[in-house]
């Protein structure tokens, strides 16, 4: 469709000799890949000081931009502690393999597991949602579908003053290097972090915009002021590669000659204060307890998990939660407290085309070739469609209410089992999940704005055990009706000329109490199959816990960075609002010890 086709990229056929010698490479790396895990970052090491002006607590998109923008001021000396592993693992740069990083064999993700749910997960086992949030440097950004966004201008007004989406644009733009994206105020090609739209035409991704448009959607830029409609999907990838928070700003920080010290494996256990001033940090490098101190600040980036159990265990947090695990209260703040987390639904489609990213395709000698000679082909591509639509089911205004991205495959490998999905073979849903190799797509509606609200608490005082999550998915009702509108629009969207070509059949989920395709039948399927969209926000939130500056009220020396701080959840993916929001309080704090 006009304005909205997408660039070509045709490479030339691979000769007889590459193809030999193309086979032979792909055996040689395969087992270095295996064993050796090649073409690692080079980080320097250094032995770690008692002291540091800053410590920065997490790796992930918030702490790799705040220890690179430090780092830039000059004469200071930054510790970044990181919980998870280095970002060795080669998988972690290909595009198509996102899947596969939330395997909890690969030890890159925090496995978290909700409490049993009594209104939600009821097709997972146990009724316990999975929650797999990055625990790598780079954090989610190593781990999740690259889509870059930044929310909408709705989303910010209750975060306070200088938390506009107009205040946060300047910061949005700063780290951002546009690719491919046709220049113009909401973009900027001379920052760290490569956005793009990917290489690869994709025919499916047209068609879903052509529905999308069918429908009534305009064709908008959902990174700018105008979100609602249909728009080509961005990504955090360049040249067929991912790009990491941790590969655009951590990297080149400690590669310089800059006073920037990592140590990873290294899980903090408890933040220490000296009068009402937070001045250490003890945490436990491979099982072995050690402590430094900061002379100025020190900056929580650990999420909305990790984030509000370290306070809790440092004594900040609700008084009668401390007190029931015998830690002695620094400052009575409701961590923990208003946890959201947006939540999606599968509904897939088989197709007749050859439109997928199957098994067949993953594994074969041709896909391996293209990507080692060209850095093109199946494993150059993401998984997520190049569109993406935003609608708003309620019609209240300019704030979307759900954001449905489209998912290039029909099922993929170990998807079941990462999720917890129950073990029901018998009936055809559930078979389809495991059917890596059908022909097809799914289309994934996301809740953007639950009215739901839940909570972490401690579990115990032990640093490796994981906290109580409960996010109350589905108390209210309301999400249930935002969902269930999300279902009848994709619904409209199969059946559109533009998408009728690649619908041969719809995978109907099993059947229940409910009349077929009822909206009664629809809830419950809502309830038992609809799972986390990997953003959960809320727990340290502005004005609750920090105030505007992010700084934890009630005490010195110490600031949170991370999607806990965010008092309501955003339009879209929330990793490139967090972006913005590291940027902004970098420069905050540069500012205030200039």
């Amino acid at each position: 469709m006009a304005g909205y086709a997408l660039m070509k990229v045709k490479n030339p056929p691979l000769t007889s000799t590459q193809k030999t010698w193309g086979v032979t490479i792909m055996i040689v790396l395969a087992a270095f890949y295996l064993f050796c895990e090649p073409f690692q970052p080079v980080y320097p090491t250094h032995k770690l000081r008692d002291e540091y002006d800053y410590i920065v607590i997490g790796g992930g998109t918030a702490g790799s931009v705040i220890a690179h923008r430090l780092a830039e001021a000059g004469n200071t000396s930054i510790l970044v502690i990181e919980a998870g592993r280095h970002d060795f693992d080669h998988s972690i740069r290909i595009p198509v393999a996102s899947i596969s990083l939330l395997d909890p064999d690969k030890n890159l993700v925090w496995n978290y597991k909700t409490v049993p749910q009594e209104g939600s997960a009821q097709g997972f086992l146990n009724n316990r949602m999975t929650l797999p949030l990055g625990k790598v440097l780079g954090g989610s950004s190593s781990i999740g579908d690259m889509i870059y966004g930044r929310g909408n201008s709705a989303d910010f007004a209750s975060w306070g003053a200088g938390w506009s989406w107009s205040d946060l644009l300047p910061y949005f733009l700063k780290g951002e290097r546009a690719m491919d994206i046709d220049s113009s105020q909401y973009h900027n090609t001379e920052g760290e972090l490569p956005v793009s739209r990917g290489t690869e035409e994709c025919d499916l991704s047209n068609a879903f915009a052509g529905a999308a448009q069918e429908l009534g959607l305009k064709s908008v830029d959902y990174t700018s002021k105008d979100q609602i409609g249909v728009s080509q999907t961005l990504f955090t990838m360049k040249d067929g590669e991912r790009w990491s928070a941790a590969r655009a700003f951590l990297e080149p920080a400690l590669n310089r000659r800059y006073k920037v010290h990592m140590t990873t494996n290294s899980v903090a256990s408890k933040i220490l204060f000296s009068g009402n001033r937070a001045t250490q940090v003890v945490f436990n490098e491979d099982g072995v307890n050690k402590a430094v101190r900061a002379t100025k600040e020190i900056i929580v980036t650990g999420g909305a998990i990790e984030t509000p159990k370290l306070l809790m265990l440092s004594g900040i947090g609700p008084a009668d939660e401390l007190n029931k695990h015998k830690i002695p209260v620094v400052a009575d703040l409701p961590v923990g407290k208003g946890l959201k987390d947006p939540m999606k639904m599968w509904l897939r489609y088989k197709s007749d085309n050859k439109v997928s990213v199957t098994r067949d395709k993953l594994t074969s000698a041709k896909s391996f070739l293209e990507y080692y000679f060209y850095k093109s082909g199946t494993w150059s591509e993401t998984l997520q469609s190049q569109t993406t639509v935003f609608i708003d089911t309620k019609q209240s205004g300019s704030q979307p209410d759900i954001n449905i991205n489209m998912l290039r495959a029909v099922a993929l490998p170990n998807q079941a089992e990462i999720l917890g999905v129950k073990y029901e073979l018998e009936d055809p849903f559930n078979a389809g999940l495991y059917d890596s190799n059908t022909e097809g797509f799914t289309f994934l509606p996301t809740l953007l704005h639950p009215a739901s609200t839940g909570e972490v608490r401690l579990r115990s005082t032990g640093i490796h055990d994981p906290p109580l999550i409960d996010p109350g998915y589905f108390s209210s009702e309301e999400d249930l009706d935002t969902l269930l509108a999300a279902v009848r629009y994709v619904q409209k969207l199969s059946g559109t000329k533009a998408l009728a070509p690649f619908v041969s059949e719809r995978v109907d989920y099993p059947t229940n109490q409910h009349p077929h395709d009822s909206d009664d039948y629809w809830k419950h399927i809502i309830r038992q199959f609809a799972f986390t969209a990997g953003h959960p926000s809320g727990t340290c939130a502005i004005g609750k816990v920090v105030d505007t500056d992010l700084r934890v009220l009630g005490v010195e020396g110490l600031r949170v960075v991370d999607n806990s701080v965010f008092p309501t959840t955003v339009s879209g993916d929330s990793t490139g609002v967090l972006y913005g929001v590291a940027e902004k309080i970098s420069d905050i704090i540069r500012k205030e010890n200039s």
